[in-house]
């Protein structure tokens, strides 16, 4: 990552040291920004629904504080890795016909003499105009977006038997006034939400169980340690009874800890309980140990060592046993993860001094590389429907967070301004808990 400013630099390079390992963080190359790249996304090789999008009926003009309903909805369907939208100014079967579009959502919306705004939402047949799905909202002007998502979903769920993504939240790291804070917003990008805001640099963030709060790491004792906060809460330190940890990953069963720790010059990562403190040791290895990552189901751990020389990709069973390498291509590997559905894994490789994202099965074979010739691409991110993926990327030149889809297709930019970095997936939840 590029050094900017004094202060920074210093903290950089003492995370290079404890991420990256001594031995190559001093022979790593600097990875500088980059002039704005043009990059063929492709096509991507996973089939969508056509699905038809028509404005809602107003019965009186309605300033949308973001966006009318339609082009949150035609932004949700694009972003879902399940839909092609066809957006359409009303309902015109001969267009939604040629473009196979059998399904189209549309809607009213009133505005109400107490300055809330009443949405009906509703999902037809295109060529019977047979009502699929109704769902009615009242909310205030500033919720409009969380309702529409909200109907989004239910449409996914109606069509495909699963559940959508689009209410689930983002958090990342974003570069404010010179420090990283941690942020959290809607997984689009939009309704955006500072949660640290302190004059030491956050990093890391990751949801807690049943998406509460988070967990990320702060230097505010120029060291970093590992820090709670739930969402209208406070912050509280963890793991005190060490010098330095960093890290962190979340049980999704039982949401005990694992993380790294920084001892004696060598890093080895442990497993704790954030309620009461306690901490033991998860593996017993001669190497360092970083970036754990547990399996959907708990039962493995993915981690990265350099225990065969160089950074590459390991996975464990829960009880710290069984350890096997995963990937064996390439002489830098890391951050990787498990797609929820448990049958690959996402990481990020170097390649010719460039990071780039790859996945592959869990025995390291069928490895498929999703992007390539456009800067720096790393912290990839599963969607909790295993469709998408986030990462942040410097291809427009400076660190900005990106979604695409899981075969690398329909790369989307959802962040602007400030350099922004590090996102991680909310699982499903109630999205009024982060409000």
């Amino acid at each position: 990552m590029p050094a900017r400013g004094g202060r920074d630099n210093a903290t950089m390079n003492k995370i290079k040291l404890l991420f990256l390992f001594v031995a190559m963080a001093l022979s790593a190359p600097t990875f500088a920004a980059i002039d704005t790249i043009a990059v063929d996304v492709g096509i991507s090789v996973f089939q969508t629904m056509p699905i038809g999008i028509v404005p809602f009926e107003e019965e009186t003009a309605i300033k949308w504080s973001s966006e009318a309903p339609h082009k949150i909805l035609a932004r949700d369907a694009n972003l879902s890795g399940r839909f092609e939208a066809v957006p359409s100014d009303h309902f015109d079967l001969v267009l939604f016909s040629k473009k196979r579009a059998r399904q189209y959502v549309t809607g009213n919306a009133t505005k109400l003499s107490n300055g809330k705004i009443k949405l009906d939402c509703f999902l037809y047949a295109a060529e019977t105009k047979d009502l699929l799905l109704g769902e009615s909202y009242t909310v205030k002007p500033q919720d409009v977006r969380q309702a529409v998502h909200s109907f989004f979903d239910k449409v996914v769920y109606r069509l495909f038997g699963e559940r959508g993504i689009a209410t689930t939240k983002l958090a990342y790291v974003s570069k404010i006034n010179g420090l990283k804070q941690v942020m959290v917003a809607d997984y689009d990008g939009f309704s955006r939400r500072q949660i640290t805001r302190d004059s030491s640099i956050n990093i890391m963030p990751v949801w807690q169980k049943n998406n509460n709060g988070l967990v990320y790491v702060n230097f505010r004792r120029n060291r970093p340690n590992l820090y709670a906060i739930t969402f209208g809460g406070k912050e509280t330190p963890l793991f005190t009874q060490f010098a330095q940890t960093f890290s962190p990953a979340v049980n999704p069963k039982t949401g005990e800890l694992l993380f790294s720790v920084t001892e004696n010059g060598k890093t080895e990562i442990y497993r704790g309980d954030m309620k009461n403190g306690s901490a033991q040791k998860f593996l017993h290895l001669k190497s360092n140990q970083v970036s754990p990552s547990w399996s959907p189901f708990a039962s493995e751990v993915l981690f990265t060592s350099d225990r065969g020389g160089s950074p590459q990709v390991y996975a464990v069973g829960k009880d710290g046993t069984d350890v096997r390498r995963i990937t064996f291509m390439g002489h830098y590997n890391e951050r990787a993860s498990w797609s929820p559905e448990g049958d690959r894994i996402v990481y990020t490789s170097m390649d010719d001094g460039k990071m780039n994202i790859y996945t592959c099965a869990l025995d390291g074979t069928d490895i498929i590389q999703l992007t390539s010739n456009a800067g720096n691409n790393e912290h990839p991110s599963w969607s909790p429907d295993g469709k998408l993926i986030a990462f942040s990327s410097d291809r427009g030149g400076s660190y900005q967070i990106y979604i695409m889809r899981k075969d690398g297709s329909s790369v989307t930019r959802i962040t602007n301004g400030n350099e922004n970095t590090s996102p991680t997936w909310s699982w499903f939840f109630d999205e009024k808990k982060v409000k």
